[in-house]
């Protein structure tokens, strides 16, 4: 009978997680929605990323790819959803990381959506990393999904991310 009281009570929270996203308004901006996976990773040291409130910002199909250069040659590493979710629990998180939005161009049609954002990352050694992220969204059920998000990481301190890319200054 407890099993059955605790099974519930967690099929509840669940639920109330994911009506409590959708309501937000959040929801209804592709670049809104874009910035709020970097509000929910950048944690204070001890803080614990909410990865329950992480995964209602992504259609459970969502795939996440970090490119690059290794030898001279493009490589990538593709994971899913659940996977990368795990990478958010890793000490390099829970130490302390901040990570925000240095310009974006949002693009929409017919319930789709592309963002391309550069990032700024500060990780808990003061150690910062730019970037560029590819965000592809989609409208469903009344509210914007990330569907994949792709991502690089700049070799020399953001001097090779496009100025179309960076905020104007």
């Amino acid at each position: 009978m407890n099993k059955i009281k605790i099974l519930a009570l967690l099929v509840l929270v669940h639920l109330g997680t994911l009506s409590n996203a959708q309501d937000k308004t959040v929801f209804q901006n592709a670049n809104k929605l874009v910035k709020e996976t970097q509000r929910v990773i950048s944690i204070a040291p001890g803080q614990v990323i909410d990865t329950a409130y992480f995964r209602t910002l992504f259609l459970p199909t969502a795939h996440f790819s970090v490119v690059g250069k290794e030898d001279g040659e493009y490589t990538q590493e593709t994971m899913g959803l659940d996977e990368f979710l795990e990478t958010l629990t890793d000490e390099y998180y829970s130490l302390g990381y901040h990570e925000e939005s240095t310009g974006e161009i949002v693009e929409e049609y017919n319930g789709m959506a592309q963002v391309i954002q550069s990032f700024e990352g500060k990780d808990s050694d003061n150690e910062t990393g730019k970037g560029v992220g590819s965000y592809q969204l989609v409208y469903s059920e009344g509210r914007w999904w990330i569907a994949n998000m792709v991502w690089a990481i700049s070799v020399d301190d953001g001097k090779d991310i496009p100025k179309k890319y960076l905020k104007d200054e």
